[in-house]
């Protein structure tokens, strides 16, 4: 009797440890999803301040115009430590709106145009997005 609730204890020991190691592992994920949302907002106006200082249209007016997108970006990565597989999809949704309209307003132009920034931006929404996964996996996996 008293040897079956030792093992019962070695048991539940384990599972627990493991719980809390995948609990760790989840914060991590989730944190990283929240730095790669930043890093997006970082290069989006950093493109577009860069495009600004091109065209020597550097003036108040204009940065709030090319700040909007990556304020959202940054409110979306305070959202991935809740729910990061939302804010990526969001992300990805505002990310693909917008490159859409440039797309309609240049007349195509800005298809080909900054294509290292939109290669960028994509690696670092497919990272998010395998992060977010993770995160989601574990969190149903432990029924959180």
């Amino acid at each position: 009797m008293n040897e079956l609730r030792q093992e019962e204890n070695i048991v539940s020991g384990i599972y627990d440890g493991y719980s809390d190691t995948q609990k760790e592992i989840m914060e991590l994920e989730k944190k990283k999803t929240r730095n790669k949302l930043f890093t997006l907002a970082i290069l989006i106006f950093a493109s577009d301040f860069l495009g600004l200082v091109v065209l020597n249209s550097v003036n108040p007016q204009a940065l709030l115009i090319i700040a909007v997108i990556p304020l959202v970006f940054a409110g979306l990565a305070f959202l991935a430590l809740k729910e990061p597989m939302l804010a990526m999809i969001i992300a990805a949704l505002i990310l693909v709106a917008a490159w859409t309209y440039t797309i309609i307003i240049t007349g195509g132009q800005a298809a080909v145009s900054g294509w290292l920034i939109k290669a960028v931006a994509i690696y670092l929404l497919f990272a998010g997005f395998q992060n977010a996964r993770e995160a989601q996996r574990i969190k149903k996996e432990l029924n959180l």
